[in-house]
């Protein structure tokens, strides 16, 4: 089933929107040169969308995720009368991992009866779905799905499953990540543990963050930015360009077609295929010319360490 993107929203080192990371994606087709500061992004500009009081307990994991839901629903033309049947689904890898270690560092330091309940309470991988649900006044289903690398692919399934099953309208299908210090020096132990077969060429690259929303509709008048739908690896077409994330050697990837890889515009993020559907999106729209000339479809694949593919198809409305 096709899912018709009504619009699309970005928060990433790059800049926010599609025009910022559609300028990034022509440096890396182009072969430039561009080093990416992988900095803590900026999410000021929410206090236009929710109120400072609102966001007084948000965190910035949360505020990352609800900058690009808004975006993405500007971006759709939408507006709160308009979303009475919408579904939301996050896709994580770490989830809100500063949380996480300031709660584990609560119980090193107090003990586990004095810990931090409020670092445990917004450390749960569910609170940030529920906190934009809230913020918006969603009442559809809110899901969270947790896991490295295919955790897009399995959140993009499960968009399908609802408005294949019309659970909802439309979904409101996201993807965040964020980057620590703690994190970051991690990611560099257990890569350099990694031999080069399974670390998918990732060793020097730094752990990033960001966020991708996208508006999904079963309606294909609604497609503003294309289309998106899940396809398992088995039905790969050999003629269409590969955008690449994920943990596959060097042999692995040889063995696939002509393939393309962004993550040096997001870092090393278990989500960096919801990146590289949004620069894929940009690519069946003709955005990426003259560089990449404008092509009816597009394979997002992301392979986990295990040999899992995630596998997501972006198309035209020329594709049949």
């Amino acid at each position: 089933m096709r899912m018709a993107v009504e619009g699309m929203g970005i928060v990433s080192a790059v800049g926010n929107g599609p025009q910022d990371l559609a300028q990034a994606a022509l440096h890396i087709l182009r072969e430039e040169s561009r080093t990416i500061a992988f900095s803590k992004i900026d999410t000021s500009d929410l206090v236009r969308r929710a109120s400072s009081r609102a966001l007084r307990r948000v965190d910035h994991f949360t505020r990352m995720a609800l900058l690009a839901a808004y975006s993405a629903l500007e971006d759709a033309g939408l507006d709160a009368t308009e979303l009475e049947h919408t579904g939301i689904v996050l896709a994580t890898g770490y989830g809100p991992v500063k949380l996480t270690f300031d709660f584990l560092d609560s119980i090193i330091d107090f003990g586990p009866e004095m810990a931090s309940p409020q670092a445990f309470a917004h450390s749960v991988h569910n609170i940030p779905a529920a906190t934009i649900a809230l913020m918006m006044s969603l009442r559809g289903p809110c899901f969270s799905i947790c896991q490295l690398d295919t955790a897009v692919a399995a959140a993009t399934l499960t968009a399908q499953t609802w408005l294949a099953e019309k659970r909802v309208t439309r979904v409101l299908l996201g993807a965040v990540d964020e980057h620590t210090a703690l994190l970051e020096i991690n990611a560099r132990r257990i890569a350099e543990n990694l031999p080069a077969e399974s670390s998918g060429g990732r060793r020097r690259l730094v752990p990033g963050e960001g966020a991708v929303f996208f508006c999904l509709h079963a309606d294909p008048d609604h497609a503003r930015h294309g289309f998106i739908e899940s396809a398992p690896l088995s039905k790969t077409c050999l003629d269409a360009p590969i955008f690449f994330s994920g943990s596959a050697s060097p042999a692995q990837r040889n063995t696939l077609p002509p393939m393309h890889n962004f993550s040096p515009l997001y870092g090393n993020m278990p989500i960096g295929m919801a990146f590289d559907a949004a620069v894929a999106l940009l690519a069946v729209q003709g955005r990426l010319g003259p560089v990449m000339d404008e092509c009816p479809a597009v394979h997002c694949l992301s392979r986990n360490r295990f040999g899992m593919t995630g596998s997501i198809l972006v198309t035209s409305g020329e594709y049949a």
